[in-house]
């Protein structure tokens, strides 16, 4: 069961990445920068975790195990799970914009069509 759960949960994230390249390509480059998304993503990352400090905490050098390591990576996770509702929260909100300004831009097209 936990080899077949593993199998499901890869092929999720993969067939998830495809749908967001999917959506990348469709996404109008000018729309993108109406929504504000650079300022967007530096709030978004405030407090997270950088990479460097992760891969310390995940491969200390050298390798030990103490009450304030664990103390550490108890405060580490809960900074990722704080950032991960952030990003989620985010990815459900632009998914949301750009599922609206598509649906406008095909809107609009479909009537112009219509008008010629």
């Amino acid at each position: 069961m936990r080899r077949e759960l593993a199998r499901v949960r890869w092929w999720r994230r993969l067939v998830q990445a495809r749908k967001d390249l999917e959506i990348a390509q469709l996404a109008d480059a000018d729309e993108l920068d109406r929504l504000g998304l650079a300022d967007a993503w530096e709030a978004l990352a405030a407090d997270a975790p950088t990479s460097t400090e992760l891969a310390g905490s995940v491969w200390p050098e050298p390798p030990s195990a103490t009450p304030s390591s664990v103390e550490t990576l108890v405060a580490l996770d809960s900074r990722l799970e704080s950032y991960e509702t952030r990003v989620e929260e985010n990815l459900e909100a632009v998914t949301a914009q750009m599922v609206k300004a598509l649906g406008e831009q095909h809107r609009a097209k479909a009537q112009s069509g219509r008008h010629a």
